[in-house]
């Protein structure tokens, strides 16, 4: 019952989002000059490769994240259980995903106990990645456009340092894990550890920025200054549509979120275009490689009965 409430609700905001959406797109269309929408292929190359570099630093991540818990996985494995973990995230309610990982990892030979842990880390450290560039970027790029009380983000800072403390962290984790009706954790890697993922994290949210910049490059002529706005505005956005449980993906919540903060620095409807070109791009990136290594499925089925 509850997954079916779940899902009528993640249904109506996704509805909702996109109708906002749509209705802004149709209001501004005549304010396109469809001369400054240009095809360029070189860019759009240039995207995938550094999109390309991006995810093979999140199988880098995962590798380094299952190593702190005392086990081993090569590259190719963790690229693996990355890419075919990618397309169930679009399964509302974002846990199918997470437990896909899991039981991709365990198939792997690494214990599902810090296969689970592993991947509450790793969200968990992505978010206040996200959310550090955000706080980090937005002061010095929107103080003028937003609100001059947008330095007030700076006043959180320090406390996603306080959150990854792992004594801290534990507690936050359990909490919502709680809440999820999975289970707790007891453990995590040492606090250096979790800074060096931090690390990580931050240079990925970094390389997607930049692919997703050469992304809009290839079809609308915006200047280099936008690549710092754009490390703000795509890793808090990404973030929040992640904590929308009930949309798919977030899809439809990230959308909109980018739609608005780029009509700062492009026009509107081209805000709009860019956010629905990023999702196809990216979906299509995905379904790529889960199709690459989708015969290894059924391996780890057979194998696993």
């Amino acid at each position: 019952m509850k997954k079916k409430v779940r899902l009528f609700v993640g249904t109506i905001i996704l509805i909702i989002c996109f109708f906002f959406i749509i209705k802004a797109f149709l209001i501004n269309l005549k304010s396109i000059n469809f001369q400054e929408l240009r095809f360029n292929f070189v860019f759009l190359l240039i995207s995938y490769i550094v999109w390309g570099i991006a995810f093979s630093l999140e199988a880098i991540i995962w590798k380094y994240t299952i190593i702190c818990f005392g086990e081993k996985l090569n590259f190719v494995q963790a690229f693996r259980i990355v890419a075919l973990a990618a397309l169930p995230k679009y399964i509302p309610g974002k846990i199918v995903g997470m437990a896909g990982q899991v039981w991709l990892t365990k198939e792997e030979g690494v214990s599902g106990g810090k296969g689970s842990v592993g991947v509450a880390l790793n969200t968990g450290i992505s978010i206040l990645a996200g959310f550090l560039l955000t706080c980090v970027i937005f002061p010095f790029v929107l103080k003028d456009k937003i609100s001059t009380n947008i330095y007030l983000l700076f006043g959180f800072v320090p406390l996603f340092f306080v959150a990854l403390h792992p004594a801290v962290f534990i507690k936050v984790a359990n909490f919502f894990l709680i809440k999820l009706k999975r289970s707790k954790i007891d453990s995590v890697p040492g606090y250096g550890k979790i800074l060096n993922l931090l690390g990580l994290h931050i240079i990925f949210w970094v390389l997607q920025s930049i692919a997703i910049f050469f992304l809009i490059r290839s079809f609308y002529s915006i200047g280099f200054s936008f690549l710092v706005p754009l490390c703000g505005i795509f890793p808090g956005a990404s973030v929040i549509a992640l904590l929308s449980f009930f949309t798919p993906g977030g899809l439809g919540v990230r959308e909109g979120i980018l739609s608005y903060l780029f009509s700062f620095f492009m026009p509107i409807s081209i805000g709009i275009i860019a956010a629905v070109i990023m999702r196809i791009w990216g979906l299509v990136s995905e379904m790529i490689l889960f199709a690459v290594f989708a015969k290894n499925i059924k391996k780890y089925i057979t194998s696993s009965h």
